[in-house]
Formats: C-alpha cells, sequence, structure tokens
C-alpha cells in the first residue's frame, strides 16, 4: 500500500467526512461503511468523529450501528466513554431483543475506549438484574480490556464478582481471571496462574 494512504486528514477532508457522515444516516451500507471503519485506527485528530459516530449507534440500524461501534473501538477516544456508558443504560431501561447484540457490543467496546471510572461502572453491570448474562459476560470481557493500565484493581473487582456469580458467568469470570494472571506472567517472566488463581474445586 502507498504510504501517502496514511497521511493525516486535513481539516477540509475532517470536515467532508463528518457532514458525510451527518447528513446520509439512513442511506449509510452497513458493509461500506464497516470497511471505513476498518480503516479508523490510523486517523490523527479523531476527537471530533465521536459525536457522529455515537448517533450512528444510537440511531442506525443494528448493522450500521454495530459498524460505528467497531469505529469507536479503534479510534479508542476517551471522550466516547461517557455518551456509550450513557447508551448502555438507555438500552438496558428499554431492552428489545432485536437490540441484545449491539448492547452487548457497546458493553464490550467501552472497555476499550473506557479509563478507570469504567471500571466501577462495569463490575455494578455484571450483577444488575437488568443485565442478560450475555451483557454481564461482556461486562467481564470489558473488565479484562481495561486492565491493561490498571492490573490489580480489575482484579480483585473480578475476585470480589466471583463470590456473587455461578454457573456460565461464574465460570466467565474464571476464564478472565486465567488471561489476567497469564498476562502478569508474560510480564514478569516467572509463573503466577497456578499462585495468584485458585478455583473452587467443582
Amino acid at each position: 500500500m502507498d504510504s501517502m494512504d496514511f497521511k493525516p486528514l486535513s481539516e477540509k477532508e475532517r470536515a467532508e467526512i463528518l457532514e458525510i457522515i451527518k447528513s446520509r444516516l439512513d442511506e449509510v451500507d452497513p458493509t461500506r461503511f464497516r470497511q471505513a471503519m476498518l480503516s479508523m485506527d490510523w486517523l490523527e485528530g479523531t476527537k471530533e468523529l465521536v459525536k457522529p459516530l455515537m448517533q450512528l449507534v444510537t440511531s442506525g440500524s443494528p448493522d450500521v450501528a454495530l459498524a460505528a461501534l467497531e469505529g469507536l473501538s479503534r479510534l479508542r477516544v476517551k471522550e466516547s466513554e461517557q455518551p456509550l456508558a450513557r447508551h448502555i443504560l438507555n438500552l438496558l431501561k428499554n431492552p428489545r431483543p432485536e437490540r441484545a447484540e449491539l448492547r452487548a457490543e457497546c458493553i464490550r467496546v467501552l472497555g476499550k475506549v473506557g479509563t478507570g471510572r469504567s471500571v466501577d461502572f462495569l463490575t455494578e453491570l455484571v450483577i444488575n438484574p437488568a443485565a442478560t448474562e450475555a451483557d454481564a459476560e461482556a461486562a467481564v470481557e470489558a473488565l479484562v480490556s481495561l486492565a491493561e493500565n490498571r492490573m490489580t484493581v480489575v482484579q480483585g473487582k473480578l475476585q470480589a464478582l466471583r463470590g456473587k456469580t455461578e454457573g456460565p458467568l461464574r465460570k466467565a469470570i474464571d476464564c478472565a481471571l486465567k488471561e489476567l494472571s497469564l498476562s502478569r506472567w508474560q510480564e514478569k517472566g516467572y509463573l503466577t496462574i497456578e499462585a495468584e488463581f485458585k478455583p473452587d474445586s467443582e
């Protein structure tokens, strides 16, 4: 690929992209839009894309919304943390079966874009009565993503959640703790998994 393909966008080009997104919410082709989202992780100056992408997440068709979430995940802009968390709460307050996949993906993406403020939000979501099992498992995945920069805090939250859960969700948390222990082992260079992770005997 030509290296010129990765040059930063000019202000004019960014403005044009924003205008296209804003003006064509009902015309977006999910396949082509997703292809565009796949190239967003190398763009510079992308904070202004958060608002129109969130508009697609909240107002677009499910396929378009999922593609917009992929864009947010690749951008990893912290400005999307609060609007995404608010949207998750709105989806939980008004549950619709056809939006179940979208809701779970919103939760996963929060783990990609979130900061330390999202740790407690996701921890509470795991045991929220309004959350489905898929929502709770997505929240566990999101916590693992957040653990990259706050390992000890997230591990402590997951350990506490083990005592409050059972069944498939408990197993998901077990897997998450193993994954985090493996990550620590790779960083430290010695085995910590058996010492730090001792699942209850079945």
